[in-house]
């Protein structure tokens, strides 16, 4: 009997280890805690770089920044993006990584990342928040968690489905880590990453982000972010100046995205070498700092004392405009850093703004400058992040505040409309349009691109020689199952096409009666398919020359023809991919 009973127990224990579901489990904590100890290195890495360089941690960098001399405040972000542009030349990959390549892996690369640029990256977002850039630490700590996730993975030879799992909950960890929002951390990652939510992928995020916020509150505490006065909604009338400042927050964060591309576009242009381009930002940023330092560094404080009512107006539009300014000037020379305490900055700054306005206005309608900064920093962050529901919850979970809930998603979503309606699905996404990347498919669409010629291309075509006369023509397209014949020479190029009407055509137009050949009949070949295309290229070339389907050549030189594809072979294998990855993202 106890024979039995241990060979029982060693076959559930069997089934417990082949168990996806429990091995994703084990391995999600142990994303977690790398991730959330990823974040804590990255803070700390930052805080003694600015205790070095300042003379003062980043949380203290407001307070602290005006009484230093003006020379230290313009020397030290130039010295330190000169130290960033020499890292960037020496690993010779362009700028730092960030959030806009963790969503391409995600979609297009199988949750596949380099441990080695995710290093370099993450040394480079160090140093340059270290060194007062004025952008965020939320994305930089983001792509670090990713690129743990993801090379766990490659390390045990995950498929696709399990990969991008992990990377998953590398960022669910980071963010829940360093927002101490273990929800908003697992709905970001959903929302923004993985595209759809189902029990094998959702309940590894999930448990990463609480494995990953548990740790962040050991070292951190439990207070949230921002203090946020007691708030409460004084009228319905109210609602049109929700939505209102959502479409406001939309233009800004517009402006503040076009901002940052046109000034990246500029500095491209001048050809400046990448060790000086950081330097010249931070030069830059220096002087803009002498006369308001709340811009240097992440901004929380700022961001704080605006969710407070503690700036005026004219304050609030300086900060708005400097910010802007700021922020492009560093992802625009290069600096490392992320967008979203940017954003929150803004959006506190163009609540603030706004519910002065509001309230000169309608003194007796007013819930309080203080409940439009708060809705002012989720609408914006939401617009610009592409991510609105975990913008929302990000915001509760680091306001502890919840009595403004409808009126924070009333212009969270109205926001996130407008973007989405009138520029791009986020600044992420703009990104990777700007840099030939096009998801606006979705990870469905995505599929395609991964997909190449090669392996769908049909070999079962017909030829015919360029002097074939027209009975032979007839019975070659006979034979095909397509109902068109290539024309091939001696050396195996293709060099025409021909259809059943290229040959009435043909027919119908001869008047001399003159016997016609297959060289004669065919049409010309406008566009060629090559082994390595991807179905997503193939695709387009298809739609574009208005046939239904196109040769595939081994180059372009030789024409040789080897395989046939067209709209049909390019639907089957979508649908049986699409299944596939539906299957493994639902077992």
């Amino acid at each position: 009997m106890r024979q039995k009973a241990a060979v029982r127990v060693r076959l559930q224990i069997r089934r417990l280890v082949r168990n996806e579901h429990l091995t994703l489990g084990v391995l999600a904590f142990a994303v977690g805690i790398a991730a959330a100890y990823g974040a804590l290195i990255f803070r700390i890495g930052v805080g003694e770089i600015q205790q070095v360089s300042f003379g003062f941690s980043l949380e203290d960098i407001v307070l602290e920044a005006g009484g230093l001399p003006w020379w230290q405040i313009v020397a030290v972000p130039t010295i330190g993006g000169l130290l960033v542009g020499i890292i960037l030349q020496l690993h010779g990959r362009g700028r730092a990584q960030g959030v806009a390549h963790v969503i391409e892996a995600s979609a297009l690369q199988g949750g596949r990342m380099s441990l080695k640029d995710g290093i370099v990256s993450t040394i480079v977002h160090v140093m340059s928040l270290g060194f007062g850039a004025s952008t965020g630490r939320e994305g930089p700590v983001v792509h670090l968690g990713a690129t743990l996730g993801a090379w766990l993975s490659q390390r045990l030879s995950l498929d696709r489905s399990q990969s991008r799992t992990l990377l998953a909950c590398g960022v669910a960890a980071a963010t829940g880590s360093l927002f101490n929002a273990p929800v908003a951390g697992a709905v970001f990652a959903i929302e923004l990453i993985v595209g759809n939510l189902s029990l094998t992928a959702g309940a590894p995020i999930f448990i990463a982000a609480v494995t990953g916020t548990a740790i962040g509150r050991f070292y951190f505490g439990n207070a949230p972010a921002f203090v946020v006065p007691a708030q409460e909604l004084i009228s319905l009338w109210e609602f049109p100046a929700f939505a209102l400042l959502g479409v406001i927050s939309a233009a800004v964060a517009i402006i503040f995205m076009k901002t940052i591309f046109a000034v990246e576009g500029a500095v491209e242009k001048t050809k400046m070498p990448m060790w000086a381009q950081p330097m010249c930002g931070g030069l830059l940023i220096g002087v803009i700092a002498v006369f308001l330092p709340q811009i240097l560094g992440v901004g929380y404080l700022a961001t704080d004392a605006a969710l407070r009512a503690e700036f005026g107006l004219q304050l609030l539009l300086f900060l708005i405009v400097a910010k802007i300014a700021a922020v492009a000037i560093c992802i625009g020379f290069g600096f490392g850093g992320g967008v979203f305490s940017p954003s929150l900055f803004l959006g506190a700054m163009v609540g603030g703004a706004f519910g002065i306005i509001a309230g000169g206005i309608f003194p007796d309608q007013f819930s309080g400058v203080a409940a439009y900064a708060l809705i002012g920093t989720a609408a914006l962050a939401g617009a610009v992040m592409g991510a609105p529901l975990a913008t929302i919850f990000i915001i509760f979970e680091l306001t502890g505040s919840s009595t403004l809930t409808v009126a924070v998603m009333v212009s969270t979503v109205v926001a996130s409309v407008v973007i989405h309606q009138f520029y791009a699905r986020s600044f992420f996404h703009r990104q990777l349009a700007n840099w030939g990347t096009n998801l606006t498919g979705g990870h469905d669409q995505a599929i395609l691109r991964n997909l190449l010629v090669r392996n769908i291309m049909r070999r079962g075509y017909a030829t015919i020689e360029p002097e074939g006369d027209t009975h032979l023509v007839h019975v070659r397209i006979h034979e095909a199952q397509d109902g068109e014949v290539y024309v091939v020479g001696e050396t195996g190029g293709v060099s025409g096409v021909i259809t059943y009407a290229d040959i009435e055509d043909a027919v119908l137009g001869r008047e001399d009666g003159a016997p016609l050949d297959a060289w004669a009949i065919s049409q010309p070949i406008v566009d060629v398919l090559l082994p390595e295309d991807s179905l997503e290229s193939a695709q387009a070339k298809i739609a574009a020359t208005g046939r239904t389907s196109l040769p595939v050549v081994r180059d372009r030189e030789s024409m040789e023809l080897c395989g046939v594809v067209g709209e049909l072979e390019i639907a089957r294998a979508y649908n049986r991919a699409l299944l596939r990855a539906r299957a493994e993202e639902h077992d």
